[in-house]
Protein backbone atom coordinates (compact mmCIF):
# COMPACT_ATOMS: atom_id res chain seq x y z
CA UNK A 1 0.00 0.00 0.00
CA UNK A 2 0.97 3.43 -0.89
CA UNK A 3 2.03 5.80 1.65
CA UNK A 4 0.06 8.65 2.94
CA UNK A 5 0.27 12.13 4.00
CA UNK A 6 -0.42 12.03 7.89
CA UNK A 7 -1.31 14.49 10.47
CA UNK A 8 0.97 15.82 13.15
CA UNK A 9 -0.48 17.48 16.22
CA UNK A 10 2.23 19.38 17.98
CA UNK A 11 0.81 19.14 21.66
CA UNK A 12 0.67 22.06 23.64
CA UNK A 13 0.58 24.94 20.37
CA UNK A 14 -2.46 23.43 19.31
CA UNK A 15 -1.26 23.36 16.09
CA UNK A 16 -0.97 20.71 12.95
CA UNK A 17 1.29 20.30 10.35
CA UNK A 18 1.09 17.50 7.73
CA UNK A 19 3.91 15.17 6.63
CA UNK A 20 3.84 14.23 2.47
CA UNK A 21 4.33 10.48 1.93
CA UNK A 22 8.22 8.88 3.12
CA UNK A 23 8.89 12.62 4.89
CA UNK A 24 10.16 12.43 8.65
CA UNK A 25 8.98 14.44 11.06
CA UNK A 26 12.19 16.47 11.58
CA UNK A 27 11.85 17.62 7.35
CA UNK A 28 8.48 18.21 8.01
CA UNK A 29 8.84 20.95 10.52
CA UNK A 30 11.95 22.74 8.83
CA UNK A 31 9.94 22.68 5.36
CA UNK A 32 7.27 24.26 6.95
CA UNK A 33 9.71 26.71 9.31
CA UNK A 34 9.56 25.59 12.56
CA UNK A 35 13.11 25.13 14.74
CA UNK A 36 13.99 22.46 16.81
CA UNK A 37 17.43 21.01 18.38
CA UNK A 38 19.13 18.88 15.70
CA UNK A 39 22.60 18.07 14.77
CA UNK A 40 23.62 14.89 12.80
CA UNK A 41 19.97 14.22 11.52
CA UNK A 42 20.96 10.30 10.93
CA UNK A 43 19.58 9.00 14.67
CA UNK A 44 23.20 8.96 16.08
CA UNK A 45 23.31 12.08 17.97
CA UNK A 46 20.18 11.91 19.81
CA UNK A 47 19.17 15.68 20.10
CA UNK A 48 15.84 16.00 18.20
CA UNK A 49 14.16 13.50 20.65
CA UNK A 50 10.36 13.94 20.58
CA UNK A 51 7.92 12.20 22.80
CA UNK A 52 4.87 10.08 20.98
CA UNK A 53 1.83 10.42 23.47
CA UNK A 54 -0.75 9.03 20.14
CA UNK A 55 -0.15 7.37 16.79
CA UNK A 56 2.60 5.19 15.83
CA UNK A 57 6.21 6.07 14.02
CA UNK A 58 8.66 3.95 11.88
CA UNK A 59 11.94 4.60 13.22
CA UNK A 60 14.13 4.26 10.63
CA UNK A 61 17.87 4.43 13.01
CA UNK A 62 17.92 3.26 15.16
CA UNK A 63 15.36 0.43 13.47
CA UNK A 64 12.27 0.64 15.32
CA UNK A 65 9.01 0.29 15.24
CA UNK A 66 7.65 2.41 17.50
CA UNK A 67 3.41 2.54 19.48
CA UNK A 68 2.61 5.39 22.00
CA UNK A 69 1.44 4.04 25.18
CA UNK A 70 -1.62 3.02 25.32
CA UNK A 71 -4.34 5.54 27.32
CA UNK A 72 -3.79 5.37 31.25
CA UNK A 73 -0.56 3.62 30.86
CA UNK A 74 1.82 4.13 33.50
CA UNK A 75 4.49 5.69 31.30
CA UNK A 76 3.34 8.71 29.85
CA UNK A 77 5.21 8.94 26.10
CA UNK A 78 7.23 7.16 23.72
CA UNK A 79 10.94 8.28 22.80
CA UNK A 80 11.17 8.92 18.98
CA UNK A 81 14.17 10.44 16.97
CA UNK A 82 12.48 13.25 14.61
CA UNK A 83 15.35 13.02 11.90
CA UNK A 84 14.54 9.38 10.99
CA UNK A 85 11.12 8.39 12.18
CA UNK A 86 7.70 9.03 9.73
CA UNK A 87 4.84 8.39 10.91
CA UNK A 88 2.70 5.27 9.63
CA UNK A 89 -0.63 6.81 11.04
CA UNK A 90 -1.90 10.57 12.27
CA UNK A 91 0.13 11.42 15.60
CA UNK A 92 0.63 13.33 18.28
CA UNK A 93 4.01 14.39 19.50
CA UNK A 94 5.64 16.82 21.93
CA UNK A 95 8.66 18.52 21.13
CA UNK A 96 10.43 20.99 23.79
CA UNK A 97 11.69 24.38 22.41
CA UNK A 98 10.22 23.49 19.51
CA UNK A 99 10.28 27.22 17.60
CA UNK A 100 7.67 28.16 15.53
CA UNK A 101 8.19 30.00 12.16
CA UNK A 102 9.86 32.67 12.67
CA UNK A 103 10.52 32.90 16.02
CA UNK A 104 13.74 33.53 17.37
CA UNK A 105 15.37 33.03 21.01
CA UNK A 106 17.83 34.95 21.51
CA UNK A 107 20.41 33.73 24.35
CA UNK A 108 23.37 34.96 26.23
CA UNK A 109 25.92 32.81 26.45
CA UNK A 110 29.58 32.55 27.60
CA UNK A 111 32.19 31.15 25.45
CA UNK A 112 35.54 30.08 25.30
CA UNK A 113 37.86 31.66 22.85
CA UNK A 114 40.06 28.79 21.23
CA UNK A 115 42.12 30.98 18.03
CA UNK A 116 42.74 34.24 17.42
CA UNK A 117 44.54 34.61 14.10
CA UNK A 118 45.60 37.22 11.14
CA UNK A 119 44.49 36.66 8.06
CA UNK A 120 45.28 39.53 6.33
CA UNK A 121 46.74 42.68 7.22
CA UNK A 122 43.86 44.35 9.60
CA UNK A 123 41.29 41.16 9.39
CA UNK A 124 41.12 38.49 11.83
CA UNK A 125 39.70 35.04 12.13
CA UNK A 126 38.17 34.23 15.89
CA UNK A 127 37.05 31.20 17.10
CA UNK A 128 34.74 30.66 19.66
CA UNK A 129 33.69 27.25 21.49
CA UNK A 130 29.76 27.12 22.63
CA UNK A 131 29.11 25.69 26.39
CA UNK A 132 28.57 22.04 25.85
CA UNK A 133 25.47 21.17 27.61
CA UNK A 134 22.02 21.33 25.90
CA UNK A 135 20.12 23.80 27.42
CA UNK A 136 23.11 26.47 26.74
CA UNK A 137 23.20 25.32 23.23
CA UNK A 138 22.79 27.72 20.01
CA UNK A 139 20.96 26.65 17.59
CA UNK A 140 20.92 29.38 14.68
CA UNK A 141 20.43 29.76 10.87
CA UNK A 142 23.11 30.25 8.29
CA UNK A 143 23.31 34.00 7.62
CA UNK A 144 22.85 35.55 10.90
CA UNK A 145 24.80 37.34 13.43
CA UNK A 146 25.57 37.73 17.14
CA UNK A 147 26.47 40.13 19.56
CA UNK A 148 29.91 40.38 21.48
CA UNK A 149 29.28 41.62 24.94
CA UNK A 150 31.85 43.26 26.59
CA UNK A 151 32.13 43.64 30.34
CA UNK A 152 31.40 47.23 30.49
CA UNK A 153 28.40 46.73 28.71
CA UNK A 154 28.75 47.90 25.47
CA UNK A 155 28.12 44.93 22.23
CA UNK A 156 29.54 44.85 18.56
CA UNK A 157 27.73 42.99 16.14
CA UNK A 158 29.47 40.65 13.56
CA UNK A 159 28.31 38.10 11.07
CA UNK A 160 28.71 34.02 12.33
CA UNK A 161 31.04 32.86 9.46
CA UNK A 162 30.66 28.90 9.97
CA UNK A 163 27.44 26.74 9.14
CA UNK A 164 25.17 25.12 11.71
CA UNK A 165 26.32 22.24 10.88
CA UNK A 166 30.18 22.90 12.46
CA UNK A 167 27.96 22.97 16.07
CA UNK A 168 29.85 24.25 18.91
CA UNK A 169 32.57 26.05 17.26
CA UNK A 170 31.81 29.78 15.51
CA UNK A 171 34.06 31.47 13.39
CA UNK A 172 34.06 35.02 13.20
CA UNK A 173 35.89 37.22 10.72
CA UNK A 174 36.46 41.02 12.26
CA UNK A 175 38.52 43.79 10.48
CA UNK A 176 40.36 45.55 13.24
CA UNK A 177 39.52 49.65 12.90
CA UNK A 178 42.54 51.06 14.44
CA UNK A 179 40.75 54.46 14.87
CA UNK A 180 37.51 53.19 16.55
CA UNK A 181 37.85 52.67 19.68
CA UNK A 182 35.01 49.68 20.04
CA UNK A 183 37.22 47.72 17.10
CA UNK A 184 40.06 48.06 19.37
CA UNK A 185 38.62 47.03 22.56
CA UNK A 186 36.75 44.27 21.18
CA UNK A 187 39.96 42.81 19.52
CA UNK A 188 41.57 43.43 23.28
CA UNK A 189 39.26 41.11 25.14
CA UNK A 190 39.56 38.36 22.45
CA UNK A 191 43.42 38.66 22.46
CA UNK A 192 44.08 38.89 26.06
CA UNK A 193 40.86 37.04 27.68
CA UNK A 194 40.01 33.20 27.72
CA UNK A 195 36.17 33.84 27.27
CA UNK A 196 33.67 36.09 25.64
CA UNK A 197 29.38 36.41 26.11
CA UNK A 198 27.66 36.76 23.22
CA UNK A 199 23.87 37.15 22.43
CA UNK A 200 22.63 34.72 19.62
CA UNK A 201 21.17 34.51 17.23
CA UNK A 202 20.50 37.62 15.34
CA UNK A 203 19.44 38.57 11.73
CA UNK A 204 16.94 37.78 9.68
CA UNK A 205 18.97 37.18 6.31
CA UNK A 206 19.09 33.78 6.79
CA UNK A 207 18.23 30.41 4.45
CA UNK A 208 17.87 26.95 4.98
CA UNK A 209 18.96 23.97 2.76
CA UNK A 210 15.43 22.40 3.23
CA UNK A 211 13.32 25.54 2.08
CA UNK A 212 14.76 25.94 -0.68
CA UNK A 213 13.27 24.86 -4.08
CA UNK A 214 15.04 23.08 -6.63
CA UNK A 215 14.97 25.36 -9.32
CA UNK A 216 16.45 28.53 -6.71
CA UNK A 217 19.28 29.96 -8.38
CA UNK A 218 20.90 31.47 -5.73
CA UNK A 219 23.25 34.34 -6.10
CA UNK A 220 25.83 35.67 -3.00
CA UNK A 221 27.19 39.35 -2.99
CA UNK A 222 29.77 40.24 -0.50
CA UNK A 223 31.91 43.13 0.07
CA UNK A 224 34.60 43.18 2.15
CA UNK A 225 33.76 41.26 5.43
CA UNK A 226 30.43 40.63 4.45
CA UNK A 227 32.09 37.61 3.06
CA UNK A 228 31.83 36.37 6.47
CA UNK A 229 28.58 36.23 6.07
CA UNK A 230 28.17 34.52 2.77
CA UNK A 231 30.72 31.99 3.94
CA UNK A 232 28.04 30.76 6.33
CA UNK A 233 25.14 30.09 4.06
CA UNK A 234 27.36 28.83 1.13
CA UNK A 235 29.04 26.20 3.69
CA UNK A 236 25.58 24.98 5.00
CA UNK A 237 24.48 24.24 1.09
CA UNK A 238 27.42 22.50 0.40
CA UNK A 239 26.89 20.31 3.49
CA UNK A 240 23.41 19.58 2.66
CA UNK A 241 24.56 18.80 -0.78
CA UNK A 242 22.42 20.50 -2.71
CA UNK A 243 22.45 20.94 -6.47
CA UNK A 244 21.00 24.42 -6.78
CA UNK A 245 22.89 26.82 -9.22
CA UNK A 246 25.11 28.98 -6.52
CA UNK A 247 27.09 32.06 -7.95
CA UNK A 248 29.26 34.02 -5.53
CA UNK A 249 30.55 37.60 -6.08
CA UNK A 250 33.22 39.08 -3.78
CA UNK A 251 34.03 42.52 -4.61
CA UNK A 252 36.78 44.98 -2.90
CA UNK A 253 39.05 47.79 -3.37
CA UNK A 254 42.33 46.23 -3.21
CA UNK A 255 43.11 42.25 -4.35
CA UNK A 256 45.06 42.14 -0.59
CA UNK A 257 41.35 42.50 0.71
CA UNK A 258 39.66 39.81 -0.43
CA UNK A 259 41.58 37.79 2.61
CA UNK A 260 40.35 34.30 2.48
CA UNK A 261 40.81 34.12 -1.77
CA UNK A 262 41.66 30.47 -1.79
CA UNK A 263 38.52 29.19 -0.17
CA UNK A 264 35.79 29.92 -2.64
CA UNK A 265 38.36 29.33 -5.40
CA UNK A 266 38.12 26.02 -4.03
CA UNK A 267 34.33 25.78 -3.33
CA UNK A 268 34.11 26.31 -7.34
CA UNK A 269 37.02 23.93 -8.37
CA UNK A 270 34.96 20.99 -5.86
CA UNK A 271 31.23 21.63 -6.69
CA UNK A 272 30.21 21.85 -10.45
CA UNK A 273 27.41 24.21 -9.15
CA UNK A 274 29.70 26.48 -7.71
CA UNK A 275 31.28 29.85 -9.74
CA UNK A 276 33.05 32.41 -8.05
CA UNK A 277 33.79 35.57 -9.12
CA UNK A 278 36.36 37.91 -6.88
CA UNK A 279 35.99 41.97 -8.01
CA UNK A 280 38.50 44.62 -7.49
CA UNK A 281 36.98 48.10 -7.76
CA UNK A 282 40.45 49.79 -7.82
CA UNK A 283 42.96 47.86 -9.82
CA UNK A 284 45.35 50.63 -9.86
CA UNK A 285 45.81 49.33 -6.22
CA UNK A 286 47.03 46.08 -7.06
CA UNK A 287 49.06 45.89 -10.24
CA UNK A 288 49.14 42.17 -10.71
CA UNK A 289 45.56 41.95 -10.05
CA UNK A 290 44.38 39.61 -13.35
CA UNK A 291 40.77 39.26 -12.02
CA UNK A 292 37.66 41.34 -12.92
CA UNK A 293 37.45 44.82 -12.25
CA UNK A 294 34.87 47.26 -11.96
CA UNK A 295 32.30 46.95 -8.83
CA UNK A 296 29.83 44.31 -7.46
CA UNK A 297 26.34 45.04 -9.71
CA UNK A 298 28.37 45.58 -12.55
CA UNK A 299 29.94 42.11 -12.41
CA UNK A 300 26.60 40.60 -11.43
CA UNK A 301 24.63 42.49 -14.69
CA UNK A 302 27.16 40.86 -16.42
CA UNK A 303 26.69 37.85 -15.87
CA UNK A 304 23.02 37.34 -15.67
CA UNK A 305 20.24 37.46 -17.81
CA UNK A 306 17.45 37.28 -16.50
CA UNK A 307 16.29 37.21 -12.12
CA UNK A 308 12.69 35.17 -12.83
CA UNK A 309 14.00 32.31 -10.59
CA UNK A 310 16.98 34.22 -8.46
CA UNK A 311 16.94 34.96 -4.96
CA UNK A 312 20.05 37.23 -3.81
CA UNK A 313 21.93 37.90 -0.36
CA UNK A 314 23.96 40.51 -0.26
CA UNK A 315 26.30 41.28 2.70
CA UNK A 316 28.07 44.62 3.13
CA UNK A 317 27.30 48.20 3.21
CA UNK A 318 24.60 50.07 2.87
CA UNK A 319 25.88 52.15 0.00
CA UNK A 320 26.54 49.28 -1.71
CA UNK A 321 23.69 47.20 -1.00
CA UNK A 322 20.91 49.21 -2.12
CA UNK A 323 23.37 49.79 -5.44
CA UNK A 324 22.71 46.70 -6.10
CA UNK A 325 19.17 46.78 -5.08
CA UNK A 326 18.82 49.58 -7.67
CA UNK A 327 20.75 47.63 -10.39
CA UNK A 328 18.99 44.11 -10.24
CA UNK A 329 15.55 46.17 -10.02
CA UNK A 330 16.52 48.12 -12.82
CA UNK A 331 16.78 44.42 -14.91
CA UNK A 332 13.88 43.23 -13.71
CA UNK A 333 14.64 41.56 -10.34
CA UNK A 334 11.99 42.57 -7.65
CA UNK A 335 12.57 43.99 -4.46
CA UNK A 336 11.74 40.69 -2.35
CA UNK A 337 14.44 38.91 -4.36
CA UNK A 338 17.22 40.46 -2.68
CA UNK A 339 17.75 39.65 1.02
CA UNK A 340 20.00 42.03 3.43
CA UNK A 341 20.35 42.64 6.77
CA UNK A 342 20.45 46.33 5.83
CA UNK A 343 17.16 46.42 5.41
CA UNK A 344 17.04 45.93 9.15
CA UNK A 345 19.12 48.44 10.88
CA UNK A 346 19.88 50.82 7.45
CA UNK A 347 16.19 51.47 6.04
CA UNK A 348 16.07 54.01 3.64
CA UNK A 349 12.93 55.99 2.59
CA UNK A 350 10.15 54.92 0.85
CA UNK A 351 10.75 55.77 -3.39
CA UNK A 352 8.05 58.69 -3.93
Amino acid sequence: MAEQPRRVLLDGLDRVIETVPGETLLQALERLGYGMRRSCRNGVCEICEVSLLQGELQQRYPNRHLCAPPAGAVSASTVALACTSVPLTDVRVEIKGLKLPGEVFVKKLNCDITSVEVLNRDVYRVFLRLPATASLALDFRAGQYLDICLPNGRKASFSIASAPELERAVELHIRLLPDSEMSCAVMAHLQNEKTVQIEAPKGLCCLDAVSLDANDRLVFAAASTGFSQIKSMVEHLLARQVKNQIRIYWGARDAADLYQLALPEQWAREYANVHFVPVVSEPELSPDWIGRTGVLPQAILEDLDHFGDTHVYASGSPAMVYALLDACEAHGMETSQLHSDVFAYAPRPAKA
